[in-house]
């Protein structure tokens, strides 16, 4: 179930605009008044810890989420009961899409200890009738992260499993980038079962592809910890196939 009740603190709304990741989840074109109000319904989550839950499927939804630290994944449970992973929320990424309408549909688990940022619905539908920028920006995020689902699913129906883990591996290096890390030297904050789950895959596969990626001299694994020796081999692996997954964030 989600965590209690927003906390109202000054220096959250003080701190959106000073935030590292303000370039990311801030929405684009608002001038300086109506930035300010935005910021004024934004509130602060108290932190989750590894495995507790931002929302569960079937929860009412009264809010967006924006990932101010840490980690997610957002899974979906299929009619036989069998848990998929849809995608993984980093941060300056917004989640909670899956709500809008008649309530999540996903459960959004945090992989590590996680800080988020709440953003009311019933407060942005009051301001978006006033700011209609505001809602021309949500409208991109959306668009855009259906554009990273269609890629995704481009990527899983053709091409073999190398190649997805690769694809995998570039759209994080690509997220990382966007944050200001590095894009060839990062730790990866979920599993290998985890990673397999959502590229479709046995996690054995998973830990034999990262070996083989490795003895290709692409890059090198130690764990968690990836340092990518080769990017633009690895882009060549993927080629088109992946379009903007690889270029922009997801959330």
């Amino acid at each position: 179930m989600p965590v209690d009740s927003v906390i109202d603190l000054p220096q959250v709304r003080l701190s959106c605009r000073d935030c590292s990741l303000a370039e990311l989840c801030l929405p684009r074109g608002l001038d300086a008044q109506d930035l300010e109000r935005f910021e004024a319904v934004v509130g602060q989550k108290p932190p989750l810890q590894s495995g507790e839950l931002a929302y569960h499927a079937g929860d009412a939804s009264h809010a967006l989420y924006a990932v101010k630290s840490g980690s997610l994944k957002i899974v979906m449970s299929a009619l036989d009961g069998e848990e998929q992973i849809i995608g993984f929320s980093m941060p300056g990424e917004l989640f909670g899409f899956d709500g809008i309408q008649n309530g999540h549909t996903c459960t959004a688990v945090a992989l590590e200890r996680t800080n988020i940022c709440e953003l009311p619905l019933d407060s942005i539908s009051e301001i978006s009738k006033e700011i209609p920028s505001l809602n021309r920006e949500l409208y991109k995020v959306m668009a855009h992260e259906i554009s990273l689902d269609q890629s995704m699913l481009l990527l899983l129906a053709r091409r073999n499993a190398e190649d997805r883990l690769a694809a995998f591996l570039l759209s994080l290096s690509q997220r990382f980038a966007n944050r200001g890390f590095s894009e060839v030297d990062f730790t990866l904050s979920m599993s290998r079962h985890d990673i397999a789950n959502y590229l479709g895959l046995a996690a054995e596969t998973v830990s034999r592809l990262f070996s083989r990626l490795a003895d290709g001299g692409l890059l090198a694994v130690n764990g968690r910890k990836i340092k990518i020796h080769n990017l633009q081999g690895l882009r060549q692996r993927v080629g088109d196939c992946l379009g903007g997954a690889t270029s922009a964030t997801a959330g």
